[in-house]
Formats: structure tokens, C-alpha cells, sequence
């Protein structure tokens, strides 16, 4: 019998039993076509359930970065279901979404006591925002493309996983459990072939909670930017595998590419 007072299985096993009771619940009510492209957003009403029954609900005002990760997520999810349901309204813009990145960069940046902003800190905020809406920028390109996405954010949250691990940063490791179990069990259901669209209920809040830990990450420790900047190139990995003839760019090297960048990041984390 499952004991939910068990971190490991509340943290793992939670999530996944959620995200597929999801898929299945928006299949039968919203139908086979809405419903596969709605279905995405089981993974984060997964992360933001074990997240509550882990550290409880949120206070207000806001005091700790769990906190402040519940309602990322919960707005994203909204802002992104919005999004998946009307595709053609004209306010969810690109512009848009680049203008909240930087919102939620600010707002990270600021619930770790970092503001008001010294001089010799406006290099490193330029800098994370800047590679937060490259990053950003870069999984709405490849959004559609086969599970392109998922499987980069999935590998992403692996290597904070383990640089959170090496560095001994436990929220973080915590909160990267949630999301790689949510993430793996939506890959699970996809494979071998793709079934569920990994739409904007799905990426808006993956991205933003591995932007978030992240930041808490380099905010505990400012000497574990050389390892988050090497993670970083996990978003990279299928342009870096078209540089290799076909004969190598088989599906093994696909799978273990990202393991590259996040053996570097574990090795000087």
C-alpha cells in the first residue's frame, strides 16, 4: 500500500497518478478533440496539487518562494489555458508573453530580498532576463515540434535536480521531483507516438517554475551560475545533434545529449 507521508512517493508517485487521472477526465468531458488539447494541463494541476500537500497553502502576503511558485503557476496555467481554448484572441500576443517573462523575472528577483537593485546586481538581472526570454523564445519554436519541448524542460529539470542534489539545496531538489514526475508521465502517455499537444497550459508553467528554481538556486548560491548557465544549453541539444551526419544523430544520441550539459553542471555545482 502507497504511504503518501513518504516524501519520495508524495513528490513522484503523486504526480504521475494525477496527470494520467487528468488526461483521462478532460478526454471523457471535453471530448476527443479539445479534450487531447486541453489535456496537457493535467502535469501542472499535478505540480500545483503535490505542491499544496507538501508545503501547504500559501500565505499572504507572500513569504517564501513556495509561495510565490503556487501562484506563477496557477496564473500561467490560467493564462495559458486561455491561450489553448482561444488560440486566435489577439491579446495573447507574443509581445505579451515576453512582457510577463520579464514581469515574473523582476518578481522572482525580488521575493529573494534582492531589490532595491545595487549597481554591481544590474548586470546579473540584464543578464537572467535576457537569457530567460531567449530560452523562452526558443521552446515556443519548437513547441509543436513532435515532443521537441517537453523533453528539453524534462531534461532541464533533471539537471537542477542534480545540481540541487551536489549543492545540497533541498526545496529545489524537491520541487524538481514534482516536475520531472509530472513531465515524465506526460512523455509516458505520448509515447511511442505523440497524442496530446503540448500546448501553452503545459510550457508557460514548466518553463516558469525551472526559470524560478533556477533563480532561487543562484540567489543561495551565486557560485552555481557556471553550472545553471551549462544546463542551459539543454534547450540546444537538437540543434547541436543537426551538426552531426545522419549516421550519428540516432535516437540514443538524442537520449543521452542532455546528459552531457548536466554531468558538466554536476561536476562544478
Amino acid at each position: 500500500m502507497l504511504d503518501f507521508n513518504d516524501p519520495i512517493i508524495m513528490l513522484m508517485i503523486l504526480p504521475f497518478i494525477i496527470t494520467i487521472i487528468g488526461h483521462g477526465l478532460f478526454r471523457f468531458f471535453a471530448g476527443e478533440g479539445l479534450g487531447h488539447t486541453l489535456a496537457n494541463s493535467s502535469l501542472i494541476i499535478a505540480f500545483i496539487i503535490t505542491l499544496l500537500l507538501f508545503y501547504g497553502l500559501p500565505g499572504i502576503p507572500i513569504r517564501t518562494n513556495t509561495d510565490q511558485l503556487f501562484f506563477i503557476c496557477l496564473i500561467s496555467l490560467c493564462f495559458g489555458f486561455l491561450q489553448d481554448r482561444y488560440p486566435k484572441i489577439n491579446f495573447l500576443s507574443p509581445h505579451i508573453h515576453i512582457a510577463l517573462m520579464i514581469l515574473v523575472v523582476f518578481w522572482i528577483y525580488a521575493n529573494n530580498g534582492a531589490f532595491p537593485v545595487i549597481r554591481a546586481d544590474l548586470f546579473a538581472l540584464a543578464y537572467i532576463t535576457i537569457l530567460a526570454i531567449i530560452l523562452f523564445l526558443k521552446l515556443e519554436e519548437v513547441q509543436y515540434n513532435d515532443l521537441q519541448a517537453p523533453v528539453a524542460l524534462f531534461w532541464a529539470a533533471v539537471g537542477l535536480y542534480v545540481v540541487a542534489r551536489g549543492s545540497d539545496i533541498p526545496i529545489s531538489e524537491n520541487l524538481m521531483m514534482i516536475l520531472i514526475s509530472a513531465l515524465g508521465t506526460y512523455l509516458i502517455l505520448n509515447f511511442p507516438k505523440p497524442k496530446f499537444p503540448f500546448g501553452a497550459s503545459a510550457l508557460y508553467p514548466s518553463y516558469l517554475i525551472i526559470l524560478s528554481v533556477a533563480m532561487q538556486m543562484f540567489n543561495v548560491d551565486p557560485d552555481l551560475a557556471f553550472s545553471l548557465l551549462i544546463l542551459s544549453t539543454i534547450f540546444y541539444s537538437e540543434n547541436i545533434i543537426n551538426f552531426l551526419p545522419d549516421a550519428y544523430a540516432t535516437p540514443v544520441i538524442r537520449l543521452i545529449m542532455p546528459a552531457i550539459p548536466i554531468g558538466i553542471a554536476w561536476v562544478f555545482s
